[in-house]
């Protein structure tokens, strides 16, 4: 008797500790876990943990907040974003972070009067942000990071707030692009690292202020392909290839009070466009003009521009345009005009 109770108290001694292990690894696993598939969104809704897989908001007037837990892809076929808006109103994203998707970070087509705010959107193979149609939408507060795109795109959409976004990485890509879009506000953003720093292809009566451009390998501020009658002011764009460029048929434009220093070329390019004004801006130690105008660009103001230490001249005009205008401005070294 004696000896077998000696052997059931060795067998209890080695299976307690059995069990304790056991119940510490099931434990710890259902910690990691994560939701996947993909969601359909259809009422306000926090997230409480990751999301492996699509989301798709299905109504009018919902908030996602994904409380910063990461949805991510790649996804699967048939969806344009990671998180995907199809004509609705009233949507609100935020605080989610968005990676890995083969498509747009975040999309929204035909969606009007939403918000976009406080998202990372990093390493998606498209644009960032893609908000296609709609109107009255508002892109704030977002980090936007390398992905295969632009960083954030509006194409065909009106009274869009782009504000306080820091967007940086996509190198062959615009950092902020306005395309074919009208009447939209671009204030207080951060672009660096970017193809462009913003761009402006076809849109008109778009404004674009506060913001900064710094060492993107492209045009800190492109105005392009009949981008007309826009307005660029109290912006920095230093350290880019280009300052600011205005160019290929975009007429009326306005731009003051402006700074581009330290690029690569010019500091302010107006090329084959017309009718532009550029008042009180500052271009100083660009790598060739400060100002130039050509490319029989014609009817062009200048006025109480100031532009110092530029290698080559501060102020330029080629001479192929007619009816251009250069009233005191401050330059240091002048030609052609």
């Amino acid at each position: 008797m004696r000896a077998e109770h000696q052997r059931f108290r060795a067998t209890c001694t080695n299976w307690i500790p059995l069990v304790v292990a056991v119940v510490f690894v099931v434990f710890d696993a259902s910690l990691a876990m994560a939701s996947s598939g993909t969601l359909q969104v259809t009422s306000n809704t926090i997230l409480t943990e990751d999301h492996y897989g699509n989301v798709v908001i299905q109504g009018n007037n919902i908030t996602l907040d994904c409380a910063n837990h990461t949805v991510s892809g790649p996804g699967v076929a048939g969806f344009n974003g990671g998180i995907e808006v199809d004509f609705r109103t009233g949507i609100i994203v935020k605080r989610c972070k968005v990676t890995g998707f083969n498509v747009n970070g975040i999309y929204a087509v035909g969606t009007s009067n939403s918000r976009y705010e406080n998202n990372t959107i990093i390493g998606n193979g498209a644009n960032g942000m893609h908000l296609d149609g709609g109107f009255g939408n508002q892109v704030t507060g977002n980090a936007v990071r390398s992905n295969g795109g632009n960083g954030i795109a509006i194409t065909t959409s009106a009274q869009t707030v782009i504000e306080q976004n820091t967007v940086q990485d996509h190198e062959t890509r615009d950092g902020i692009a306005v395309i074919n879009s009208d009447h939209n506000m671009v204030v207080a953003n951060t672009s660096s690292g970017n193809g462009n720093g913003f761009s402006v292809d076809g849109g008109v009566s778009n404004d674009l202020v506060s913001n900064t451009a710094n060492a993107n390998p492209g045009t800190g501020f492109l105005f392009i392909r009949s981008a007309n009658s826009n307005s660029a002011w109290l912006n920095t764009s230093n350290g880019n290839q280009f300052g600011f460029i205005v160019t290929l048929s975009s007429n009326q434009n306005l731009l003051g009070s402006n700074t581009a220093n330290q690029n690569q070329f010019e500091g302010f390019n107006i090329f084959s466009s017309n009718n532009n004004s550029l008042t009180g801006n500052i271009a100083n130690g660009n790598g060739t003009f400060g100002f130039l105008v050509f490319g029989g660009s014609s009817y062009t103001v200048l006025n109480l521009n100031a532009g110092h230490n530029n290698s080559q001249f501060d102020g330029y005009q080629e001479g192929t345009g007619t009816g251009n205008i250069w009233n005191h401005n401050t330059f240091g070294t002048i030609l052609g005009f």
